[in-house]
């Protein structure tokens, strides 16, 4: 084998071990994975994902992709179901450093900087949510490896492994789209550099675009007809809307990408936009473009955006360091060209891997103790109730509670978002029990649970309209359960039990 599979081979062992040791100290996953989780369960017992759920928001239609959901309940099989969970995602995350090597070979002649690049997209911040299990982190794998056979299209192997992965990308995530704009982008960059488009190249991506209209149009047509082209934005109630595609902070972009790739990536793209005139970073800075627009118009999550611009700048780091080689060959300092390297990875070592962690251990996720809480509800309420949690709790409700929740964060084809959003936060804020009341009666709220996430979030102990009159509470953790006795039809009945 060669040294530098080896290495490759190395690296790639390191951080599955650094992953998984992150994953499995932390006992939970992050709020969204909880919505997936319960999506492959119901595969496995079915055969099929649940469209029409009866707990979302007490009963509503869902849309969405589903092919990572069938792609985990396979290992559902064989692994109980949390440990695969947590197994699978990262091994995926962690397979990206032999995707990045491979297509840093393509853009460098150099052997030591595919191994760098392959370094830095294993310890990546932003990738180093390892208790994240969602559809991206299946969908940059495919992405990046769809990206590489699209480099080798000319070989018919490579061009029907790209329309497989294509297809499986279209079927896992609309973000597959970044890639047709991205091929956009570096048609016109072609134009304006007068070069010539293989013709090869341009079928397959018009037939991209037409697969992907397809496959979309498929499972969305039906939100597509509701809401129009403002299905695009996902119906994100506007009051949290900066949640979702928040304005970029170029500190936590410097944190989370790392200073030393971020500025390598600045200064490839102006070579190669000037200068090198490397046609295949062409593409990969085409992809860049194309993800900071999508982000800049907040047509892609910015986690996610931030994702690929990160993978891309990884990639480009091999010609950095094979332009810093060549520079530094040609100096008085030669001799000590070795010794630069060494410290190169020694700056990226600590520049990369503490953010990582960090990153890892600062994981929003819920505790035991308020899962506990949760699994409560399963066992000691009845079926059909309905409970009112802050919002990125709403999963935890349907996946352990197996009871509907007044809102989560899945609000397409939810109709009136902003006024529902606006009711759900008041019930939280208000100091007024008849205000709150009112609003339990509107959307039938018969429990409680006032998390310490919702504590620290609010600021508050309890909620403020609080009274053992109107409200028991069942569960004498820290986490406060209550069940709601009040309705308004009673209070005007019978006002002295108002305080």
């Amino acid at each position: 084998m060669k040294r530098e599979y080896l290495w490759l081979l190395f690296i790639f062992v390191t951080i599955c071990t650094l992953r998984l040791t992150l994953a499995f100290f932390i006992p939970t996953f992050t709020y969204d994975s909880y919505f997936h989780l319960r999506q492959v369960e119901q595969i496995t017992e079915t055969g099929a994902p649940s469209y029409s759920d009866d707990l979302s928001y007490g009963g509503r239609t869902l849309l969405f992709l589903p092919f990572f959901h069938y792609f985990m309940a396979f290992f559902d099989i064989f692994l109980p179901l949390e440990v695969a969970a947590k197994i699978i995602p990262n091994l995926l995350l962690a397979s990206l450093i032999f995707i990045v090597y491979f297509l840093s070979k393509k853009i460098t002649s150099h052997e030591t900087a595919p191994l760098l690049s392959a370094f830095i997209a294993g310890f990546l911040p932003v990738l180093f949510s390892t208790n994240a299990f969602v559809p991206e982190t299946l969908f940059l794998p495919l992405t990046f490896a769809a990206i590489y056979s699209f480099f080798n299209i000319k070989d018919k192997n490579y061009l029907y492994l790209y329309l497989f992965l294509f297809l499986m990308l279209s079927l896992t995530s609309s973000a597959a789209f970044l890639l047709i704009i991205g091929f956009g982008i570096y048609f016109i960059l072609s134009i304006v550099e007068k070069k010539k488009i293989p013709r090869e190249e341009m079928e397959v991506v018009v037939c991209s675009l037409f697969f992907f209209l397809w496959i979309q149009f498929l499972f969305f047509k039906d939100l597509l007809l509701e809401e129009g082209i403002s299905f695009i934005w996902q119906n994100v109630p506007p009051q949290i809307i900066q949640e979702y595609f928040p304005a970029v902070s170029v500190v936590q972009a410097l944190i989370l990408v790392s200073i030393i790739p971020f500025l390598a990536g600045v200064f490839i793209v102006y070579r190669s936009l000037f200068q090198l005139k490397n046609e295949k970073s062409f593409l990969l800075i085409s992809f860049a473009i194309s993800t900071t627009l999508l982000a800049w118009l907040r047509l892609i999550e910015f986690t996610l955006s931030l994702a690929f611009f990160s993978i891309i700048l990884a990639v480009l780091f091999a010609l950095f360091y094979q332009e810093l080689q060549q520079f530094i060959k040609k100096t008085r300092v030669s001799h000590l060209q070795q010794h630069l390297s060494i410290a190169l990875i020694i700056m990226l070592a600590l520049t990369i891997i503490p953010p990582a962690v960090t990153t890892a251990v600062n994981q929003e996720v819920p505790t035991t103790e308020e899962i506990a809480a949760f699994r409560w509800l399963d066992a000691n309420t009845p079926e059909n109730s309905k409970v009112l949690a802050l919002l990125e709790e709403g999963h935890l409700i349907t996946y352990y509670g197996r009871r509907k929740n007044v809102m989560d964060n899945k609000f397409a084809l939810v109709k009136d978002i902003e006024g529902r959003f606006t009711d759900f936060n008041t019930l939280f804020t208000t100091r007024f029990q008849t205000q709150a009341i009112d609003l339990m009666d509107k959307y039938t709220i018969d429990y409680i649970i006032f998390t310490p996430a919702a504590q620290k979030k609010y600021q508050q102990s309890n909620v403020k309209y609080h009274s053992i009159e109107c409200f028991d509470r069942l569960y004498t953790a820290e986490t406060k359960i209550y069940r709601v006795k009040c309705s308004l039809k009673e209070i005007k009945q019978d006002p002295d039990r108002l305080l």
